[in-house]
């Protein structure tokens, strides 16, 4: 049987000045990471410090909640990161260095979403319908496939597998990112915990030694 849709009002939450829009988008992705099951609303309220009566005012229900969130997550980082990625070069460094970069920006503001669209994926059984994110992972896959799979291999040492340098480039870079942010949720402000000048300085050095290791010297 289809869930019953109760009135919303999406457009009076858009219109919250944002600090407070972004607290509730905050709690809710934070809460939703593991799943549309897992995820207790009275959790969400006392995170974004708001009353349940007021948050199903804005959504109508959680399943609506979770779709809105659902969407609005794929949204951001679509416009502010897949489609903001210079995919004229070919260096797998340049390229994930801008990716990184991007996504530390989007991070600054939403410091859940992609443990949450990771959520998504992962829980799809959960998804009122899939549709809502078949287009998007499927771009997620294009964009990642013309950073990595797309990548001058001519830049690499001869000596070595060019594919499994790759790889290993591919698991070094976006450990590093999954390290910096779990490092990082442990500070009550985030992201913004941390000085932006050390952030780059420290993945300029793993970018150094990746570069050293696997590239032809100059």
């Amino acid at each position: 049987m289809e869930k019953m849709q109760k009135p919303s009002n999406i457009q009076k939450f858009m219109a919250l000045e944002v600090k407070k829009r972004d607290r509730i988008l905050n709690a809710a992705m934070k809460e939703f990471r593991y799943g549309y099951k897992k995820a207790s609303t009275d959790i969400i309220v006392r995170e974004a410090g708001i009353s349940k009566g007021l948050l199903f005012h804005y959504f109508g229900t959680k399943d609506q909640l979770y779709e809105f969130l659902i969407r609005y997550a794929m949204d951001v980082v679509e416009a502010n990161h897949f489609d903001m990625l210079n995919m004229g070069h070919r260096d797998i460094l340049e390229g994930f260095w801008q990716a990184t970069l991007l996504k530390r920006d989007i991070s600054d503001q939403y410091p859940s979403i992609y443990g949450f669209l990771e959520g998504v994926n992962t829980y799809r059984e959960d998804l009122p319908n899939t549709e809502i994110s078949d287009a998007f992972f499927q771009k997620q896959e294009s964009v990642a496939a013309q950073l990595y799979n797309e990548c001058d291999t001519s830049l690499f040492r001869e000596d070595i597998d060019s594919q499994k340098a790759v790889d290993l480039i591919c698991w070094a870079m976006n450990g590093f990112f999954d390290y910096t942010d779990f490092k990082l949720s442990s500070l009550e402000e985030g992201w913004e915990g941390q000085n932006y000048e050390d952030f780059l300085e420290e993945l300029r050095d793993y970018l150094d030694i990746v570069r050293l290791c696997f590239y032809k010297s100059d």
